[in-house]
């Protein structure tokens, strides 16, 4: 890690990789920066949606086969109303459907790709503003280090240490969410095929999924923080066992994440000065947690931003408000979809 670059990205999601990418390819000297040791585990659903695919396949290439998962391909996502009415959201069948993912290996193929310096297992502890650029202070095997860049986007995610510092007025606003899920030896006779969400706010404050990846069954749910976890799951156990004959043998992993409600309320935050959030750090997730399609385009956007910010000596943040009109239209109107399905708010 050298002690400058044009500009530093914190965290190797989709998001920061695309920004890198986009950097690296206009001549700029990127470093991402990643608290994790890489490839590193992220709660998802891993699907890989049509426009995600399409921002993928145009900016790094074929998903590598080391990256997919059984079922290699998903037909559409399966929203139930109860234990026998659904309705079917279909995918792109031209091409197979959607590809299902390992999302460690998934992220680690586009930060390898994106042509930047990677540092990781690497935390930003502090940040400061120096003129014209931003000062960071890391701590990686607990040896503190100065590195400085003329700007900082953070790809951080939900909990974005960078938001929280820079604005810790906004961060006391933000209300938030507990995802919580078990990877499990077992069987379902859930089509395995489909990625399956359940309404019933019985299971849970959001929305509660069912889906397959390799060997294990995939369960969890979505809880207001505060809120106790274990009546949502427990009952939403119970009716997966009772309704789809689901056998547990092991669990084998349990996981959890924060996510927060800047996207269903539309308060976006895109940063300021020479310093810029993407992805789930800038309120960008859509309904029922899908985040890669719109982590890679802000992604973009904000890199392009700081470009055309560098050739007009304009403040990029304006730049990048204006470019990401339709991608905040587009969560917005998602979180008002999931409303109307659910019939109640969901976020």
């Amino acid at each position: 890690m050298k002690k400058e670059y044009d500009v530093i990205v914190v965290g190797s999601g989709p998001s920061g990789s695309a920004a890198a990418k986009v950097l690296v390819n206009k001549g700029l000297d990127v470093l991402i920066i990643d608290k994790k040791k890489l490839p590193r585990y992220k709660i998802c659903s891993g699907i890989i949606f049509k426009k995600s695919l399409e921002i993928t396949e145009k900016y790094f290439g074929k998903i590598p086969e080391s990256a997919f998962v059984k079922p290699k391909y998903l037909k559409g996502v399966r929203m139930w109303e109860s234990g026998t009415k659904h309705s079917d959201w279909p995918f792109d069948m031209e091409c197979g459907g959607a590809p299902n993912v390992w999302r460690s290996e998934y992220d680690y193929w586009l930060a390898k790709n994106s042509g930047a310096e990677i540092a990781d297992e690497t935390k930003v502890v502090n940040f400061k503003k120096d003129g014209c650029y931003v000062e960071l202070t890391c701590n990686r095997d607990q040896t503190l280090s100065e590195v400085r860049c003329k700007f900082l986007i953070s790809a951080e995610g939900s909990l974005s240490t960078i938001r929280a510092k820079f604005d810790p007025e906004f961060e006391d606003s933000i209300e938030w969410y507990v995802a919580y899920q078990n990877y499990c030896k077992g069987s379902s006779k859930l089509d395995p095929e489909y990625y399956h969400g359940f309404f019933d706010a019985n299971f849970g404050d959001v929305y509660a999924w069912f889906n397959c990846k390799a060997d294990y069954v995939v369960f969890g749910t979505a809880i207001k923080k505060g809120n106790k976890l274990e009546p949502y799951l427990t009952k939403y156990t119970r009716f997966l066992a009772d309704e789809f004959e689901l056998k547990i043998d092991k669990v084998e992993k349990k996981a959890s994440c924060m996510g927060s409600n800047i996207c269903s309320t539309s308060r976006f935050y895109l940063g300021s000065g020479n310093i810029l959030f993407v992805g789930e750090a800038a309120g960008f997730l859509n309904m029922f947690g899908e985040g890669i399609s719109s982590a890679l385009s802000t992604g973009i956007l904000a890199a392009n931003a700081i470009c055309e910010s560098i050739d007009t000596n304009k403040e990029p943040v304006p730049i990048y408000e204006k470019m990401a009109k339709r991608e905040k239209r587009y969560t917005t109107n998602s979180w008002k979809l999931a409303e109307r399905m659910a019939g109640r708010k969901v976020m």
